[in-house]
């Protein structure tokens, strides 16, 4: 099979393009990545300015793939265009109506203009002549069916998943003085990171933090940051190892790939009820669920978990579970594989 991916690498996405090319090294699939990288230019949106990067591509390259598939919807806006009679499947983490909603936290205005009800047609048209439809969500598969009329059958709800060597990382038997919580984010007041460092200025007396990622972050006692840690990276895996419970507040995300990657590490999670969090993150069971900025509820989650190691070890045995049955990029990547091979033939 001559297989097309064309991935859109803003965000987390790199991560599961890393994830899908490794899972697929090597086999039998004859496989050509597109990198459709973020770029502003002006006033062109977004998603218009990556599809015609993938659209360009995929022309001057002129290659008799048998199916070609998109992720995000971002990069297939051009799909039917290009596609020159060979099928096409669309990968989501969210829907754009879904992105609307959160928009201010996207840098993204969502208007009532006739451009907007365009989008909305033009989504609904690539989307209704796709081949089939992956969503890394159920919440991403209500909202494909009940603002785009898409049949359900057509849609395989495939989680991006933790990549394999997340699952060997080990826990210590005994508790330590001390418990380090993690974050990982690379947008810092999106991610929550900003209410977090207010709240562990309260409670760091009781634990350490490790934050992860790019922005700036003035020192304090108890805090390391690290600055420099690329998707599958050492330094990122070395980052869950160390830590005891992981903590996300979230303001905008749709399915952080970060909460799984933190479940196949067997680490308890705290996270809010955004996007998908509440379908991957079982509330009291992986972890626990707060609601967006409600800095109260986040102080009384991280002093539970800091100061309750069977309640980390059993909710960590637990994350590491559901994660195997569900979020193992492996397994995952060969179910979409799967369904692309169906759809070459």
């Amino acid at each position: 099979m001559r297989l097309t991916l064309c991935l859109e690498q803003t965000l987390g996405h790199r991560a599961h393009t890393n994830n899908l090319t490794n899972a697929w090294a090597g086999g039998d699939a004859e496989i050509d990545v597109v990198r459709v990288d973020f770029r502003k230019r002006g006033p062109v949106p977004w998603a218009f300015d990556a599809s015609w990067q993938a659209a360009q591509v995929l022309r001057r390259k002129g290659r008799q793939h048998d199916v070609c598939f998109y992720h995000t919807q971002s990069t297939a806006l051009f799909a039917p265009f290009v596609a020159r009679g060979r099928p096409f499947v669309v990968s989501v983490d969210a829907t754009p109506l879904q992105i609307d909603t959160m928009g201010r936290w996207y840098n993204h205005n969502a208007s009532s203009s006739p451009a907007e009800r365009l989008k909305m047609q033009w989504y609904r048209s690539v989307f209704h002549r796709s081949a089939a439809i992956v969503a890394w969500s159920n919440w991403a598969a209500d909202s494909l069916v009940a603002d785009y009329g898409v049949q359900r059958q057509r849609i395989t709800v495939v989680h991006p998943g933790a990549p394999p060597d997340f699952f060997t990382i080990s826990r210590p038997a005994e508790p330590v003085c001390k418990p380090k919580m993690l974050f990982v984010g690379g947008d810092l007041r999106r991610k929550g990171g900003d209410l977090l460092l207010e709240v562990f200025d309260q409670l760091r007396d009781q634990l350490d933090l490790i934050m992860v990622t790019p922005d700036h972050v003035q020192p304090r006692p108890g805090l390391e940051v690290i600055s420099n840690a690329n998707p599958g990276s050492s330094r990122l895996r070395d980052a869950f190892q160390r830590a005891d419970f992981f903590c996300l507040p979230t303001r905008g995300d749709c399915t952080p790939l970060v909460l799984g990657e933190a479940m196949a590490a067997s680490l308890p999670v705290i996270t809010t009820r955004i996007g998908s969090n509440g379908e991957t993150v079982r509330d009291g069971i992986d972890g626990i669920l707060i609601e967006r900025d409600d800095s109260q509820a986040l102080r009384s989650a991280i002093e539970l978990l800091s100061g309750d190691h069977p309640l980390r070890a059993s909710m960590g045995t637990s994350a590491h579970e559901a994660a195997e049955e569900r979020l193992h990029a492996q397994r995952n990547a060969d179910r979409i594989l799967d369904l692309l091979r169906s759809v070459a033939q």
